[in-house]
């Protein structure tokens, strides 16, 4: 079954510069605990989409490279079930990142700068 999850990538880059962070948001966001994530998501009745962008919240960081924070994007996607991801970014990434991100996660990816710059990713089954 496809789950496609689209996820706004600039506007959580101007969400993340508003939030004032905790210390325990700063050491998820050095180390993510992902499994603490999947335990609170399980009995969440919030609908997929914005589940992901309150984790993100909590596990991205504007103070990380956007590779960094693709590959943790992908993997709470792959948390929650999520099959494809449509990721909105303010720019389109460069062969080195699209080949970082791939060497770290099992997906495939494509871009596509037509309108709006965004990143397909697909969750490869495991």
């Amino acid at each position: 079954m496809t789950n496609i999850i689209e996820f706004d990538y600039s506007e959580f880059l101007a969400d993340s510069s508003k939030q004032k962070w905790t210390f325990s948001q700063a050491l998820k966001s050095i180390i993510p605990t992902f499994g603490a994530v999947w335990n609170a998501s399980v009995h969440n009745p919030t609908p997929t989409k914005e589940r992901l962008r309150q984790e993100a919240l909590q596990v991205l960081s504007s103070h990380i490279n956007d590779e960094s924070n693709m590959i943790r994007l992908i993997r709470l996607a792959r948390i929650e079930g999520i099959t494809d991801l449509h990721i909105k970014l303010p720019y389109t990434l460069d062969e080195d990142q699209v080949a970082y991100i791939l060497e770290n996660t099992h997906t495939e990816i494509s871009q596509s700068n037509e309108d709006v710059d965004l990143l397909y990713v697909h969750l490869k089954a495991r």
